[in-house]
């Protein structure tokens, strides 16, 4: 009878420890898959920013309004029509 609740008693004790070592390894690939997800937007932060960066060059600046149709004052601006897709 004594080794019978002995035995028992140890197997309540390793059930008592099964639910926390689940949880930590839980939160381990949560903390893993998160760690993956600051890396990839630090790694959009960065190209971002670097857009800003060279949103303020001028060659840049240029290129865009000329996109967009903008001339230089005292530039003559030429239509031409029936070119392209």
């Amino acid at each position: 009878m004594g080794r019978t609740a002995l035995v028992l008693v140890i197997l309540l004790v390793c059930l008592s420890y099964l639910r926390p070592g689940i949880d930590f390894i839980q939160s381990y690939r949560e903390t893993t898959a998160a760690k993956q997800d600051l890396r990839e937007l630090q790694a959009e932060n960065r190209a971002l920013h670097n857009q800003v960066q060279a949103a303020d060059d001028e060659v840049v600046l240029e290129r865009e309004a000329r996109r967009q149709g903008m001339v230089i004052p005292g530039e003559r601006p030429y239509v031409i029509h029936g070119v392209g897709g």
